[in-house]
């Protein structure tokens, strides 16, 4: 086995996610049936109040936070004992298991302090850099009372409804459910489902060890010289793969995310670059969020909804609403209102 066919393979799996892991089972009439897998990407909404959409439509970008700042406190950390857990199976040598479970990787996953260091291309040779992740959260449900009850019980919730995920943000076109994808100005996306299942998670951390066990076996006596490539790719494909879990508490969600690994140096230049409008801190309570706009493109808005709570048809708030859009040049866009049979008391 050659340097270079290690070296890549290492690098290959630290750019993947392994989230398609628990479909692939499913027969392909399933996967694209109505409600199917394979269709998870296209009308995903994206929940919030009326001044959020202003923002928004004004803006012309889509807000991503600072992922250690997300509702589930257990995400990022629940990731450590599913490890352990496919870990200790017996499928794996004690040799890759020790390998793994002594090294420094397992503190600094339980740990992820921003920022953590990657691999830069933009001098057309890898180089070290450091980089802040960010998410935004959509939905694959435009109707979820669990979601209006975030949102709408004060009557100025509504969601934004885009057409498809890989119509959203410029050079990401790839129309897989799942995916990642490299950006300009080495910026990395990731989009898909949150998995909320304990086995399907251990599906995913069970295919990225098989992947790098078999690694771990190639580089037999020169394991010295490949060690360090190997938990690079398992730290890596650990932090893409572990922005898509949450735990099942959340499952009325129905989460899609999407996830963009940034570089540190874009984030403290005092200019910005194209594609970021602005970046900064907001207050959420008594806590100072880290945050950053990402510029996304209009024309992929499909429909707005309106919360169950707001009843009249061609109301104030819904005319509101038109209004803006047609400033926005989006009066194609169609506005809805809730099916929810909800009860409101003042």
């Amino acid at each position: 086995m050659t340097d270079r066919c290690i070296i890549s393979k290492c690098m290959a799996i630290s750019r993947s996610h392994f989230l398609n892991t628990p479909y692939k089972g499913e027969a392909v009439i399933d996967l694209y049936k109505v409600d199917g897998f394979a269709n998870k990407a296209s009308g995903i909404c994206h929940y919030c109040a009326v001044d959020t959409l202003k923002a928004i439509l004004e803006n012309n970008s889509l807000r991503f936070t600072d992922v250690r700042f997300l509702n589930d406190s257990t995400e990022f950390v629940e990731i450590i004992p599913l490890i352990k857990e496919v870990l200790n199976e017996e499928r794996y040598t004690s040799s890759f298991r020790e390998f793994l479970l002594n090294s420094d990787v397992i503190c600094e996953l339980e740990e992820y302090k921003q920022s953590y260091i990657g691999f830069s291309r933009r001098e057309h040779d890898f180089k070290q850099t450091s980089y802040h992740t960010y998410t935004c959260s959509f939905s694959t449900n435009s109707d979820s009372l669990s979601m209006w009850n975030y949102y709408g019980t004060t009557t100025a919730g509504l969601n934004v409804v885009f057409d498809f995920a890989w119509n959203m943000f410029k050079e990401c076109e790839k129309t897989e459910v799942n995916i990642g994808e490299k950006l300009s100005n080495d910026i990395m996306i990731y989009r898909g489902l949150i998995l909320y299942s304990r086995d399907d998670k251990k599906k995913c951390v069970a295919e990225l060890l098989n992947r790098l066990a078999k690694i771990f076996e190639e580089a037999g006596n020169d394991l010295d010289k490949y060690k360090g490539s190997i938990l690079y790719a398992f730290k890596e494909a650990i932090n893409n793969m572990r922005c898509f879990f949450k735990n099942e508490s959340f499952r009325s969600e129905e989460e899609y995310r999407t996830v963009l690994k940034i570089p540190e140096d874009l984030l403290m230049a005092e200019t910005l670059v194209d594609e970021i409008k602005a970046k900064g801190v907001f207050k959420k309570g008594n806590i100072l969020i880290p945050y950053v706009d990402y510029k996304f493109k209009p024309e992929s808005i499909k429909s707005i909804t309106i919360n169950p709570y707001e009843k009249e048809t061609d109301s104030m708030f819904e005319l509101g609403i038109r209004n803006l859009l047609w400033m926005k040049g989006l009066e194609n866009v169609k506005i809805v209102h809730s099916n929810i049979p909800i009860r409101k008391y003042d």
